[in-house]
């Protein structure tokens, strides 16, 4: 019968790993347990309600805003591109963002892609438009330069698509080049799909027959107000950061 002092250097490792294995698998099980009660007892002292709360899950949260409706972009860091801003020359404020090469996070050339912020239905589609002769462009700036009325608005948008959101909201995408082929009022769209493409239309350039001032004009509608309506440059900024939350 083998002794001790005939047993191989191995046996004695082999022991020794054994008993350092036993010891690990069991000071991990007293954890384990120190750990589920811990859990237990801040459960027990926890509020419970049936309200949402602040954290609740991103799909919630995100349901109902918007992505920009350029992908990548940033909110214009000009505030004269932001809606509110003066337009003195038709006495009035602008209703919409204003995205433009340069200062909106994103190149934005003529004929970039201008997708849908969110899911709806489309209520404007301009297939058919036609750019303002020279004559016409200069009595439309003559008539508003004591203050713009709806229909004249409405031209100086240029060729324009609407989208009324699955949640009621309207938003007018604006001084468009085209429309995407395929697209018709009544028809629907999901979020992120292409609506048109970057213009100029109904601006001087546009008129010229040029594809200078390239812009997106982006208005968020909900009823008769406009998003940043009455709102400051700070408070819109901060407004407008929980509205858009990409792509």
């Amino acid at each position: 019968m083998p002794t001790w002092r005939s047993l191989k250097p191995g046996w004695y490792l082999l022991a020794a790993l054994l008993l350092y294995a036993c010891a690990v698998t069991l000071l991990l099980a007293l954890q384990g347990s120190e750990l589920r009660d811990y859990r237990n007892a801040m459960a027990a002292d926890s509020p419970q309600s049936d309200e949402p709360t602040e954290n609740a899950s991103p799909a919630v949260q995100t349901e109902a805003n918007l992505w920009f409706p350029l992908p990548g972009a940033e909110l214009p860091d000009n505030p004269a591109h932001l809606p509110g801003a003066v337009r003195s020359y038709r006495q009035g404020v602008s209703q919409g963002f204003d995205f433009y090469d340069g200062g909106s996070g994103v190149p934005v050339p003529y004929g970039a892609a201008v997708t849908a912020s969110a899911a709806g239905t489309l209520v404007r589609v301009d297939n058919v438009y036609r750019e303002s002769e020279a004559e016409e462009w200069e009595s439309l700036l003559e008539a508003v330069t004591d203050g713009a009325q709806e229909g004249e608005l409405d031209r100086l948008r240029g060729r324009q698509l609407w989208l009324e959101t699955d949640d009621g909201r309207l938003l007018r995408y604006a001084h468009l080049s085209g429309i995407r082929r395929g697209l018709v009022e009544g028809g629907r769209v999901e979020r992120g799909k292409v609506l048109g493409y970057v213009g100029n239309s109904g601006t001087d350039e546009g008129v010229a027959g040029s594809e200078l001032g390239a812009r997106l004009h982006f208005e968020v509608w909900e009823g008769d107000s406009f998003f940043g309506e009455g709102m400051d440059t700070e408070e819109l900024r901060i407004a407008a950061a929980s509205l858009f939350t990409g792509p």
